[in-house]
């Protein structure tokens, strides 16, 4: 079974080399976060802020029960986002209508947890926002946060990581010697340190990054012929160089020095890696990277030959994981790359080619997502969206890119709405339509999209309102697709406003334009799917049973698991309302499954309902009290209301005749059992088949 979203173990990063040294600052961090609720890590690019951080949440894990968590904040420009990210990191879902930062203070106020806000120097007031209002709502949540300021808010402790100190005796495990020496017996076999070494390493002023920068040229230098060269150069630099904390410019001219050192293929990809905010693959650094023009530059083929030369001198890191070997460059040497790119004059042209690649992946994304990979799509863009926001905010700063950014925050529908990213997408598409609405396929996407986002949220009014603008749009331009889409949309808002027929007759429409030369796929089978809901609402199951096998079909001949899990529950509804608990309970625990596996935490809760009724159906009382219980674990676990809508109100019904059966006490104490459970245990309990165990009992 995959491991849950919301499983309480945390996300820390995996340590790609060894930690090196500084066990009293671990120890003195680690009491500091035992006294104070907020403690922020400051000190110059390269010092070493993040895997401090990291290193003192690992040895904290078992002291928050609710997992440790680290949230990377350097790709990310837009403030107003900082609390979709965070929900993102800890696989909060949005809700319905609630700002993020509300779902995520909710969500975290019950909990002990540790959270690393690591990078936050140009998001400062947004992060201290932030900060404060987590504190706040959760009495038992510590935050570390790594920054080269302070937050300066009430309550912050300090802590100033210094470089490490260079023992010219070289005989300690815990200084810039000993890094030096670990890292340069990795490159060259029974390396021992010398006093040579312990002098490079002062003139680096003991910063890790320097450090580890010079010991990547073990490999085609000797240490002193490294210390001569960091001497020419320093001294080159150090004559009209800018002011500023003296340690900021040592890791500068050692960035610096590095980049001299540097084939000048080596230095152009590294400039132009720069673009990417997160790690990325060998295709994305081909597609990028490459000049267009195969009769000079850096040509595609030579791209995986550059990079692994600049692995080999550590200004980039490999990361294997485990379905990919991907490549990541520090926020400190991305910076440096970034002048260089701008210094080129070739910002603009790079980061256009960054915008196209990823335009490309989120093409693919839509045109496959409607098949059999979408478990896999769903990782692979959740990974990506780093670099889908760079993607975005290039398009949106930029007018001339705008038509693309329509499009590709438009190609992301899919991905917005089934994979838990509703606020951000919407946040998306509204910039990219207030930008200018020109006619086409992709503004009619754009706003049939932010209809269908908008009802999700409980914007009725602005759902509505988008919808009627698609359906204008797309009927002068005789296009079926958005016309049948916005039509659905269209239905979802009447069936929220509780005008069922009228919504049955609008997804009846929709179906019919889909059929004629709209969306075959999704599109057909989501109005199935609506129209199936609202005739099951109305009572009239033959008919919805009807759409639910055409529906159930379409879907497995592509593949598809989003809507069959969808029809799914629905077919439960119905076996419900007929009285047969043992195929309710079967069909339920299907959609369970399928909703799992895609992380669809309200599906799952709707599922869990109807499980819950069709074990009490069968007599199960304390089986399905568990089981509402566990209903309440997943909500807790996702973030999830328990005003949410609910079909009928199934789930109150429900405990209300449970509760009746057993008794408060013993009701309470099984509803106890499955709300206190782990997630993992606890679904693999819901997805057990319980009726056969029932029938054997009667016999």
């Amino acid at each position: 079974m995959d491991v849950p979203a919301g499983a309480r173990t945390g996300n820390l990063p995996i340590e790609m080399t060894s930690f090196v040294g500084r066990h009293r600052e671990v120890a003195e961090i680690a009491r500091m976060v035992e006294e104070s609720r907020l403690v922020t890590l400051t000190g110059v690019g390269g010092v070493g802020k993040t895997r401090l951080a990291l290193r003192v949440a690992r040895g904290l894990r078992r002291r928050f029960r609710d997992g440790v968590w680290f949230v990377e904040l350097s790709s990310l420009r837009a403030p107003e986002l900082l609390g979709h990210a965070v929900c993102s990191v800890l696989r909060v879902p949005q809700q319905p209508g609630r700002p993020a930062m509300a779902v995520l203070t909710e969500f975290l106020a019950e909990r002990r947890s540790l959270i690393v806000l690591d990078t936050c120097e140009h998001l400062v007031d947004g992060s201290a926002t932030t900060v404060q209002a987590l504190l706040r709502a959760a009495p038992e949540l510590r935050i570390v946060v790594t920054s080269r300021h302070l937050l300066r808010t009430p309550g912050e402790a300090r802590f100033n990581v210094e470089p490490l100190p260079v023992d010219a005796h070289h005989r300690t495990r815990e200084g810039a010697v000993a890094l030096f020496a670990d890292r340069a017996a990795s490159l060259v076999p029974g390396f021992v340190a010398t006093p040579e070494v312990a002098l490079l390493c002062r003139r680096l002023d003991g910063i890790p990054l320097a450090i580890e920068l010079a010991a990547g040229r073990l490999r085609t230098l000797s240490v002193e012929q490294i210390t001569h060269r960091v001497d020419d150069r320093f001294e080159l630099l150090s004559v009209g160089s800018r002011t500023g904390v003296p340690r900021h410019q040592t890791l500068r001219k050692a960035i610096g020095w590095s980049h001299e050192l540097c084939e000048p293929l080596e230095r152009l990809l590294w400039a132009r890696l720069s673009v990417f905010t997160t790690d990325f693959d060998l295709e994305a650094a081909q597609a990028v990277c490459a000049d267009p023009d195969t009769g000079t530059g850096l040509h595609r083929e030579d791209v995986e030959d550059v990079l692994i030369a600049l692995v080999e001198k550590s200004i980039l890191l490999r990361v294997d994981t485990g379905a990919a070997i991907r490549f990541r460059m520090l926020d400190t040497v991305r910076e440096y790359g970034a002048e260089w790119l701008r210094e080129l004059g070739q910002s603009a042209p790079t980061r256009r080619r960054h915008r196209d690649h990823y335009l490309g992946l989120a093409r693919r994304f839509d045109d496959e997502w409607f098949g059999p990979q979408q478990v896999a799509w769903r990782a692979r863009m959740s990974h990506e969206l780093p670099n889908l926001r760079a993607a975005l905010d290039f398009c949106l700063e930029h007018r001339a890119e705008h038509a693309a950014g329509l499009d590709l925050a438009g190609r992301l529908t899919f991905f917005w709405m089934a994979c838990g990213f509703i606020a951000e997408g919407r946040h998306y598409l509204r910039r990219a339509l207030a930008l200018g609405r020109p006619p086409g396929a992709s503004l009619t996407r754009a706003l049939w999209a932010s209809a269908w986002l908008a009802d999700f949220q409980g914007d009725l009014d602005e759902a509505n309102d988008l919808a009627t603008e698609c359906l204008s749009q797309a009927f002068s331009q005789s296009d079926l697709e958005a016309v049948g889409w916005g039509t659905v949309c269209c239905a979802n808002t009447g069936l929220r406003w509780g005008y069922v027929s009228e919504a049955l007759a609008m997804y009846e429409r929709a179906r019919e334009m889909h059929e004629d030369g709209g969306d075959r796929r999704a599109g057909l089978a989501y109005a199935l799917t609506g129209q199936a809901y609202a005739l099951t609402r109305l009572g009239r199951p033959d008919q919805a049973l009807w759409c639910l096998r055409w529906q159930r079909s379409l879907c497995e001949s592509w593949g598809d698991i989003w809507l069959r899990s969808s029809g799914d529950w629905i077919r439960s509804l119905i076996e419900l309302d007929r009285g047969d608990y043992s195929s309710a309970g079967r069909y339920a625990r299907m959609s369970l499954r399928d909703k799992h596996r895609l992380h669809d935490s309200l599906g799952m809760t709707m599922a869990l309902a109807s499980l819950a009724s069709s074990a009490a159906g069968l007599g199960d009382m304390d089986r399905a009290a568990r089981l509402l219980g566990i209903g309440e674990q997943v909500e807790r676990a996702f973030g999830l209301l328990r005003c949410l809508p609910r079909p009928d109100g199934l789930r109150e019904e429900t405990e209300s005749r449970v509760r009746a059966a057993l008794g408060d006490g013993v009701f309470d104490t099984a509803f106890a059992g499955g709300r206190e459970q782990d997630i993992d245990s606890a679904l693999a309990y819901a997805l057990a088949d319980a009726s056969a165990r029932v029938r054997e009992a009667e016999t």
